[in-house]
C-alpha cells in the first residue's frame, strides 16, 4: 500500500496540487517529523505566493544534515523577499554552518547583507562565492554591483566584465556594467554598454532610463526623447520612462504632452515618499462650487514656490481652497490670493472633497503653457515685520547697490552650485552683497573672496517669509538655480540666475529670459561644468548696472 507521501508525489507529478498538499499533510499526521513532507508543503506554498507559510515550513524542515542546509537557504531567501533581513541573514548563516562551501547560500547571504546596508560583509561573502564559482556570471555580477555601491568602481568594472564574458547575451550584466562606467565618469563606455543591454533585451527599461538621462544631461535632447519613446513602445506602463520623457519635453517647451507624461511621476517607486494618499478623489479640473479642495506641494521648496501661482486659478473655480505646506514656507504662502485655509504637517487636515498636488495643476486645469497663466504681478510678498528684522543690516549698505547672493544648492540635481570663491569677480566697491545662503555652503560666507563686501544676516532667517523680507530690500538678487531665485522671481524682484549647461526643465533652452518669471535674467554655461564664462558675464552686467545707477 502506498504511503501518503508517495501518493502526494504522484498527485504533484500530475499537477494536482491541492490533492498533493492534502497527502503531505496526512503524511505529517502519520509522522510529525517527516521533513520531506514539510519541504514539499513549503514548495507548494511558495509557488502559490504564500511566502510566510513557505518560510515557516522550510524552517520546520531544517535540520543539522546536508538537506537542512538547503532548507535554511530557502528559508533565508524567502525571508529576504519578505523584508525580514536579519532573520534571513541568520537562516543563511545556519545553512553555511552546515555546509561552508554552499555557493547559493553565499549569494543569497550577500543579497541580504547588501539589503541590510552591511556592504562590507556583503562584499566579503560575494568574494567567497566567486572563489567557489569562478565561472558563475551571476556571482561576479553580484560582487561587481556591491563594489560599485561601495565606490570601488574600477574593481567593480573588472568583475562585471568577467560576468558578461562568462555569459554572452547577459543583458542585466551589461546594464550593471553601464552603470559602473557611468559612476566612474566614463560616459562613452557607459553609453556603449547600456546600448548593448537594450539590444539584448529591448524590455530593459532601467537601461533606457539611464541612457536617455545621459543623453539629456549631455544636451542630446532629440536622441534622449527618441530613446524614451522607443522604450514606451515596448512598455507603455513604464512610469519612470514617462517621467523622464516629461522632463525632456518640458525642457523643449512641449508643455501639453510634457505635463501629461509628468503625471506618471506618482507611480515611480522613488517618488512614493513625495506622494500623498487620500480616500477622496483627485481633482479633475471641474467646478468646485460647494466643495473644499486640498492642495499640497511635492519635492522641494522651489517647486512649491513655482506652482503656488496656480492656487489662485483653482480658487477662481469656486469652493474653498486649503493649502497644505511645510512649516518653512507656511508664513510665506499666506500671501497667495484665493486660499481660504493653510495647514502645516503639524495640523489636522480639515474635511475636503477632492485633492490635488500643486505640480499636477498645469495639466488638470488645462493651463499647460506659461502664457496660460498671465503674469499679474508678484504673487508672493513680504511683510513689514519680516523686513524690519534686517533693517540694521540693510542700513549698512550706505548707498551702495544692495545685492542678495546665493551660490549653493543641495547635491541633487548635481552641477548647479558654484563655490563662493569663484564669484570674486563680482566684487565691486559700489556693491554691498548680502548672503541669502542657508544650510549647505553657508559656512563659505565667513570667508568671502577678496574685494567682495558680504554681510551675512542669515542668522535671523527662520523660514522663507524671513528670506522674502530680506530679498524685498535688495536692488538685485544673483544666484544659482535654487528656491531663493524662484522666490525673488515670484516677488517680481530683479533676479539674475546662473544656470548649468543643461538645466532643469523650467528654464528651457537657449534663452536669456524666463516665461515664468518676467523680472528674471538667465546666464547659462556655454560648456558643461565651466562657470568662468558665466561669472565673467554676470560681472560685466553688474558693472553695467552700476554705471546706469551712477548716471541716475
Amino acid at each position: 500500500m502506498e504511503s501518503a507521501l508517495e501518493v502526494g508525489r504522484r498527485h504533484l507529478a500530475a499537477g494536482q496540487t491541492a490533492e498533493a498538499a492534502a497527502c503531505f499533510r496526512r503524511a505529517l499526521g502519520e509522522r510529525p517529523d517527516n521533513r520531506e513532507a514539510m519541504r514539499q508543503l513549503a514548495v507548494l506554498e511558495y509557488r502559490a505566493g504564500r511566502l510566510e507559510q513557505a518560510a515557516e515550513w522550510f524552517g520546520r524542515a531544517a535540520g543539522a544534515d546536508a538537506n537542512g542546509a538547503e532548507d535554511y537557504c530557502n528559508r533565508g531567501m524567502i525571508l529576504d523577499k519578505l523584508g525580514r533581513r536579519e532573520e534571513a541573514i541568520a537562516a543563511l548563516r545556519r545553512a553555511l554552518a552546515i555546509r561552508p562551501e554552499f555557493p547559493e547560500a553565499l549569494c543569497n547571504l550577500g543579497i541580504s547583507l547588501r539589503g541590510a546596508n552591511r556592504l562590507g560583509e556583503a562584499i566579503d561573502v560575494y568574494r567567497r562565492a566567486t572563489a567557489l564559482m569562478p565561472d558563475n556570471a551571476e556571482a561576479h555580477n553580484n560582487l561587481g554591483n556591491a563594489l560599485c555601491q561601495d565606490g570601488n568602481y574600477e574593481e567593480a568594472i573588472g568583475e562585471l566584465n568577467r560576468a558578461v564574458a562568462l555569459r554572452p547575451g547577459y543583458a542585466d550584466g551589461y546594464y550593471n556594467l553601464g552603470i559602473a562606467y557611468q559612476k566612474a565618469g566614463k560616459i562613452a563606455e557607459s553609453r556603449e554598454h547600456l546600448l548593448r543591454a537594450i539590444e539584448m533585451d529591448p524590455d530593459q527599461v532601467e537601461a533606457a532610463v539611464n541612457l536617455g538621462a545621459q543623453l539629456l544631461g549631455s544636451g542630446e535632447l532629440e536622441e534622449s526623447i527618441r530613446v524614451f519613446r522607443h522604450a514606451l513602445e515596448r512598455q507603455p506602463e513604464a512610469a519612470m520612462v514617462r517621467w523622464n520623457l516629461a522632463n525632456a519635453l518640458l525642457l523643449r517647451g512641449e508643455y501639453e504632452e510634457g505635463w501629461r507624461h509628468y503625471e506618471w511621476r506618482r507611480r515611480v517607486p522613488e517618488f512614493l515618499r513625495f506622494t500623498a494618499k487620500f480616500r477622496q478623489p483627485m481633482y479633475d479640473g471641474g467646478d468646485l462650487r460647494g466643495k473644499t479642495i486640498l492642495l499640497y506641494g511635492e519635492q522641494g521648496f522651489g517647486d512649491m514656490i513655482h506652482f503656488a501661482r496656480y492656487a489662485t486659478l483653482v480658487a477662481e473655480r469656486g469652493g474653498k481652497v486649503v493649502l497644505a505646506c511645510p512649516q518653512k514656507v507656511l508664513r510665506l504662502m499666506r500671501g497667495v490670493k484665493g486660499i481660504g485655509q493653510f495647514v502645516s504637517p503639524l495640523d489636522q487636515l480639515p474635511e475636503f472633497e477632492v485633492h490635488c498636488p500643486l505640480p499636477s495643476l498645469p495639466h488638470v486645469l488645462g493651463r499647460p503653457r506659461p502664457e496660460d497663466v498671465p503674469w499679474r504681478g508678484a504673487y508672493l510678498k513680504s511683510k513689514k515685520e519680516n523686513r524690519e528684522k534686517f533693517a540694521d543690516f540693510v542700513r549698512r549698505a550706505e548707498g551702495k547697490l544692495k545685492v542678495g547672493l546665493v551660490w549653493c544648492g543641495r547635491s541633487a540635481p548635481a552641477g548647479r552650485s558654484i563655490p563662493l570663491r569663484m564669484l570674486g569677480a563680482l566684487g565691486d566697491p559700489g556693491v554691498q552683497f548680502y548672503s541669502l545662503q542657508i544650510g549647505e555652503g553657508s559656512e563659505e560666507a565667513r570667508r568671502p573672496p577678496d574685494g567682495m563686501n558680504l554681510i551675512d544676516a542669515t542668522g535671523r532667517i527662520t523660514d522663507f517669509a524671513d528670506t522674502a523680507g530680506l530679498i524685498d530690500q535688495m536692488d538685485l538678487v544673483i544666484g544659482i538655480d535654487t528656491a531663493v531665485v524662484q522666490l525673488a522671481g515670484a516677488m517680481g524682484k530683479p533676479v539674475w540666475t546662473m544656470l548649468k549647461r543643461w538645466p532643469d526643465w523650467r528654464w528651457l533652452l537657449d534663452r536669456e529670459d524666463s516665461p515664468w518669471y518676467p523680472t528674471m535674467r538667465l546666464f547659462r554655461q556655454k560648456s558643461a561644468r565651466d562657470w568662468s564664462n558665466v561669472v565673467d558675464r554676470v560681472a560685466e552686467a553688474l558693472r553695467d548696472r552700476l554705471a546706469v545707477t551712477t548716471e541716475e
